[in-house]
């Protein structure tokens, strides 16, 4: 599964329960820890705050580069019209890719 390598050797794609499973345990794990940090249970709270926003921006435009890819495989293998851009003033395109930019 890992595109880093070959696709011949990948192996066997996960099922998607399993990966469903996978990210609903990421999520779980990643929305407990921003609340503790939220929450000041955590021994350097506002610090750990800096790094929780770094992470969730990062998480985010993860993700925003899977849909991209998504999306270019839907338009062109697969002729489906795509929605507009979400309006933001906190996204912006770089090298073709929707990204949160915050300061």
């Amino acid at each position: 599964m890992n595109s880093a390598n070959p696709e011949k050797f990948r192996g066997t794609l996960p099922t998607v329960r399993r990966l469903t499973d996978f990210r609903e345990t990421v999520a779980e794990r990643v929305h407990a820890r921003i609340g503790d940090i939220a929450g000041g249970r955590v021994g350097a709270p506002a610090q750990l705050a800096v790094v929780a926003t770094h992470l969730l921006t990062t998480l985010i435009n993860h993700e925003y580069q899977h849909d991209q890819w998504i999306s270019e495989v839907r338009t062109g293998d697969l002729g489906h019209a795509l929605p507009p851009d979400p309006d933001s003033e906190h996204l912006r395109r770089i090298d073709g890719y929707l990204v949160v930019d915050v300061p």
